[in-house]
């Protein structure tokens, strides 16, 4: 999920690997807005939902968090052509997350009346950060350290930005059920981006670099 990563994953994504990654993330959008929904039904009672729409939901939320995964990698190559400086890169995506979750908080807050405490509208930024965490350390764990922060960022900004009809609302098991579903999304796609763009381990990234060095060397 670091800058390199973006940048490679354009010239690497075939047809194929994009209808992969569609369909695949249209079906974890089915799977996962029937269960989050059924999930909200039996803690908060949401009512006045069926099945199939649970279903068109879940392919709905798919395709939004196909967008923006997309719109996110041109976003990322555009501005790693402005900031080449990846610390300074990535403490703006730190600030700019940081800030989305405070913004979430407020906009809850606003919205949700004296009805509510305070407590409640924490429920959203901190399911939201605390996937964003989740994704960016097995991240870690699958590529790079660096790509810590651009995962975080993306399950951060992406999935508050995609959910962004769903907060205008009251409902917080509304909110929740789109928000549930679009972290599964973004979760699917960001652990599987290294994977289609053949990403190297964490690992073997200085093996991979000096293969092309070892090969001249034995020529000569």
């Amino acid at each position: 999920m670091d800058q390199s990563l973006f940048l490679r994953s354009v010239h690497r994504m075939t047809i194929r690997k994009l209808f992969f990654l569609f369909w695949t993330t249209l079906a974890i959008g089915m799977v996962t807005a029937p269960v989050a929904g059924l999930l909200l039904q039996g803690l908060f009672g949401l009512a006045g939902l069926s099945f199939l729409s649970l279903l068109w939901a879940g392919v709905m939320f798919g395709a939004i968090a196909q967008m923006g995964f997309f719109a996110y990698m041109v976003f990322n190559m555009v501005f790693t052509g402005f900031i080449r400086n990846q610390r300074v890169y990535q403490g703006l995506q730190l600030v700019l997350a940081l800030a989305i979750l405070v913004n979430t908080f407020f906009m809850s807050l606003n919205r949700g009346g004296e009805e509510a405490s305070a407590v409640s509208h924490l429920i959203l930024p901190l399911t939201v950060l605390g996937a964003g965490l989740l994704v960016g350390y097995l991240k870690v764990k699958a590529t790079q350290p660096k790509s810590f922060i651009p995962a975080l960022f993306f399950m951060v900004a992406a999935t508050m930005l995609e959910a962004v009809p769903s907060i205008e609302q009251k409902s917080l098991e509304m909110m929740m059920l789109m928000v549930l579903t679009l972290l599964m999304c973004n979760a699917w796609q960001v652990m599987q981006l290294h994977r289609l763009v053949g990403s190297t381990p964490r690992g073997n990234v200085n093996d991979s670099r000096s293969q092309p060095e070892k090969k001249k060397k034995q020529k000569s």
